[in-house]
């Protein structure tokens, strides 16, 4: 099945539009790592549906469509294969770990803090 075959350039793929002159921003995502941990990466096969389909029999890995839309509604869309399925535009998801990273590095830097004055204060009681 043609619609069902593997896609491939050998020159750069650019979609969507990424130009700030273009938004109008209306806030960043908001718990993205409460968001991300609801999701789960996994390794998986086509089941007996998806073959009838044309999905080649292999493992692969993904996510599910229905726990991305649960948090992320916007980065869903209906399967090349069938409308009746949910597809996931992966490269949309980049902006959730962008978020999620973020998001945990200021928990990382604020523990850093707390460890570094309790170092301190470990320090100063042992000293005296």
């Amino acid at each position: 099945n043609p619609s069902t075959g593997d896609l491939s350039a050998a020159g750069n793929i650019t979609a969507y539009f990424s130009d700030d002159r273009l938004k109008d921003r209306i806030r960043n995502i908001e718990e993205p790592l409460k968001k991300l941990s609801a999701l789960n990466g996994f390794y998986f096969t086509p089941n007996a549906k998806a073959k009838q389909l044309g999905y080649n029999d292999k493992l692969d890995v993904g996510v599910s469509a229905q726990e991305v839309e649960s948090v992320l509604p916007q980065v869903i869309t209906n399967a090349p294969i069938d409308p009746e399925y949910k597809a996931v535009r992966y490269e949309k998801l980049i902006p959730l770990l962008i978020e999620a990273i973020k998001e945990q590095n200021q928990e990382v830097q604020r523990l850093n803090a707390k460890i570094a004055l309790f170092e301190t204060v470990l320090n100063t009681k042992i000293s005296l």
